[in-house]
């Protein structure tokens, strides 16, 4: 099934508006330890964090996943939703399902804790060239393996690594061929890397608001923290 799709942004003349060939994958999981709290309901822009996320991910891709294993929480986003097949390993584990389940060859992931997406870096990302099997942008703090593009092409990696119990992404890039994207590469788009940023702890959280819009949110019922 496919999420519905977003009204045309500005710049549509100069950029496709969605990729059918590329699922867009979000996924929700992760114990949110240091926030205390489920960090994807947390509100953020007077909406909560996954759905600000989806509906960025839903102007570029015409297929959306959200892979959780509480799907109960997250009713109000009108996409597929798939749950880990292994269970309890982390972040890998929902690259793997993403993959498994995706109608198309190719996924692109986000964690669903990241509230400053760049589509234009999205789709750059999305339109390098190549035979790779992952696609992986490198920041300042290094590779970016939860805002990446994977073809199915890495599961039988992804499970021999799972079956062994090697819970990194990173060491996939051991496995396939991987295209890295430099800084270099997408500096002319303005605050890219903040596409990589995510939300951890409640400090964190009450940053992006002013005082009062944050007292706000809390009465409008935001995850308290």
């Amino acid at each position: 099934m496919s999420c519905s799709k977003s009204e045309p942004s500005n710049d549509s003349r100069m950029e496709p508006m969605q990729f059918a060939d590329i699922t867009g994958v979000i996924l929700a999981g992760g114990a949110s330890s240091r926030m205390g709290r489920n960090k994807a309901l947390l509100l953020v822009d007077g909406i909560p964090l996954i759905e600000k996320i989806y509906r960025t991910m839903a102007e570029l891709f015409d297929n959306l996943l959200l892979v959780t294993n509480t799907p109960e929480e997250y009713a109000f986003l009108p996409c597929r939703k798939v749950g880990d097949i292994y269970r309890g390993v982390g972040s890998i584990a929902g690259l793997h399902a993403g993959l498994t389940a995706s109608s198309t060859q190719r996924i692109f992931i986000v964690a669903c804790d990241t509230p400053f997406l760049n589509a234009s870096l999205i789709r750059k990302i999305c339109s390098i060239d190549g035979n790779a099997a992952a696609v992986v942008p490198v920041g300042r703090s290094g590779k970016e393996p939860l805002h990446a593009l994977y073809g199915k092409d890495c599961l039988p990696a992804l499970e021999q690594m799972l079956v062994q119990d090697i819970r990194k992404i990173l060491h996939l890039y051991e496995q396939v061929p991987t295209r890295f994207v430099m800084p270099e590469e997408f500096s002319s788009i303005a605050e890219a890397e903040l596409s990589f940023y995510n939300l951890n702890t409640p400090a964190e959280y009450q940053a992006l608001h002013p005082p009062k819009a944050f007292q706000e949110d809390q009465e409008r019922g935001a995850e308290p923290i």
